[in-house]
């Protein structure tokens, strides 16, 4: 009898394990609305010459215009009165970006229009074996969201039509994270009708801190982030032909760092800067990169309000651009201010989001906290709606990993760089390192398998930690598990002392490469 109710037990268990394997191999096939991000869509004016990508010829310009913007900024110091230096530097810069920015009611001016637009006719009506790409929206990225929030839900609901299924996945990749938060905020019920998955790549729906620094005066420049940044693309970029030259730079750097002349330099800098920008910011942005809604909403909500009181500060403005005020107001006030809080609602009715954030490269250092990390463009903290990030030179320390729970330690990256305990989706956050925010590689399909499969991090095929590998000779792209390293626990400690020493190696080796020959100054 015993052996009888084993070998029920057991075959309970095995059956209670194949379901959701049959489960998976059956799960219902979706078609992908994938939503671009920013800049991905050309742009032509009235006469049907492409605008955008700029093709002017931007070096002659500055050529040009570099001369009487010095003689300008020199006067400026002299008398202490920056206003024609603003105007100098405006009048070189406003003509590239003439036909790209709204009006200033918000609109799309000069019949300048977009190359591509979502239509019925360029959805691909399969039934099964979505690509990423089938069900593609294109959009006129320097508009409201808002705006784009409308065409988007027309545009699933064709998408609907043409492929006879009942729902669509969504992905958002950076700004497009921005137009899909948009989308679930004004039309919420929509979605939970017609969406199935929602996954964010590279996000921006919650901003971009070296842009909003900008937009709102608070431009700071952080030694230690200046060090991060120099020292990145030193080592990654091929600045130098030779690996002692690129050595000996970074190790300088960081003597300049440690040394404080580094942090003396960028304070003198930020307080020579700040004599000036309140004329010079708000003037230029308004006729170029602040003349895209877009921008705003990527503006962080904590500097919103700041940022667009830095720019039309006075009534005069107020009154002047009244309409595409109302419209950045809209975005920031109906959907940015409430995205983490929908997000919350429409998982708990049914929506599943996937988060896939990218890491371990320095952010662009003009604010303060620009010393920690994430994709070259946002930062993991934004990206991810929360996760804890170790500055991008250093590591967690033992003190920090012993403050976290026990429980919570299997969201600890292996290289000691990311706490995915702290986000909003721990368990449908990826991590990708070393992916830059420009490139997304195996991650489309990675993501489209997880939808799919409404996979979490614990799944065997994708981890929760993964590294990108993409560089060399060879042509690369492919995920591979994270592991730790000892180069990464010896980033927790860093002295004075050391760095002058690896400064004299460096110095050391690029005379002894001199010596050798291997390093040339002639042409």
């Amino acid at each position: 009898m015993k052996k009888f109710i084993s070998f029920l037990l057991s075959l309970t268990l095995v059956f209670s394990l194949a379901v959701p394997c049959f489960a998976a191999e059956d799960a219902e096939e979706y078609p992908t609305v994938y939503v671009i991000g920013a800049h991905k869509n050309e742009i032509f004016n009235a006469k049907d010459e492409k605008i955008y990508p700029i093709e002017a010829d931007i070096g002659a310009r500055i050529k040009e215009a570099i001369i009487p913007c010095l003689e300008k900024l020199a006067i400026g110091m002299l008398t202490d009165d920056y206003e024609e230096y603003a105007e100098e530097f405006n009048s070189a810069m406003a003509p590239i970006f003439e036909e790209l920015v709204l009006d200033k009611n918000g609109d799309v001016s000069n019949g300048s229009y977009t190359k591509y637009y979502s239509s019925t006719e360029n959805i691909i009506g399969k039934t099964s074996g979505y690509s990423v790409w089938d069900g593609r929206f294109w959009y006129d990225w320097r508009e409201s969201p808002i705006k784009t929030a409308g065409e988007l839900k027309l545009h699933i609901d064709n998408v609907i039509s043409a492929t006879g299924k009942d729902k669509v996945q969504l992905i958002g990749r950076c700004y497009g994270a921005n137009v899909v938060a948009a989308y679930l905020e004004l039309y919420k019920e929509h979605a939970i009708k017609y969406v199935s998955d929602v996954s964010y790549y590279s996000s921006s729906a919650l901003g971009i801190d070296f842009m909003s620094a900008i937009y709102s005066g608070e431009i700071y420049l952080d030694d230690v982030a200046i060090t991060n940044f120099l020292n990145y693309y030193v080592e990654n970029e091929d600045l130098f032909e030779d690996e002692s030259t690129g050595a000996l730079v970074q190790t300088f750097v960081e003597v300049l760092r440690y040394a404080k002349i580094l942090g003396l330099a960028g304070d003198a800098l930020t307080d020579f800067f700040n004599k000036f920008k309140d004329d010079l910011l708000p003037l230029v942005l308004r006729n170029s990169f602040g003349g895209w809604l877009s921008y705003w909403a990527m503006v962080t909500p904590e500097l919103y309000e700041k940022a667009r009181d830095y720019i039309f500060g006075t009534e005069e403005l107020k009154s002047e651009y009244a309409g595409f005020i109302a419209k950045a107001d809209k975005y920031h006030y109906d959907v940015q201010v409430n995205i983490v809080d929908t997000m919350v609602e429409l998982d708990k009715a049914g929506i599943n989001f996937y988060n896939f954030t990218k890491y371990n490269f320095p952010e662009i250092p003009v604010y303060k906290g620009a010393h920690t990390q994430g994709d070259a463009d946002t930062s993991v903290y934004r990206q991810s709606f929360g996760a804890t990030a170790a500055d991008y030179d250093k590591v967690f320390s033992e003190k920090y990993l012993a403050s976290v729970p026990a429980e919570k330690l299997k969201y600890i990256s292996p290289d000691r760089k990311i706490d995915a305990s702290t986000c909003l989706f721990p368990d449908k956050t990826w991590f990708i390192k070393d992916l830059h925010h420009d490139f997304f590689g195996p991650l489309q399909n990675m993501s489209m398998e997880i939808m799919r499969y409404d996979l979490t991090v614990e799944n065997e095929k994708y981890p929760q930690f993964l590294t990108h590998i993409g560089k060399g000779d060879v042509v690369v792209d492919e995920l591979i598990i994270t592991e730790g390293t000892d180069e990464d626990a010896d980033k927790e400690e860093s002295t004075y002392f050391t760095v002058l020493i690896r400064f004299f190696t460096a110095f050391f080796n690029f005379i002894r490469d001199i010596l050798k020959g291997e390093i040339s100054f002639s042409e």
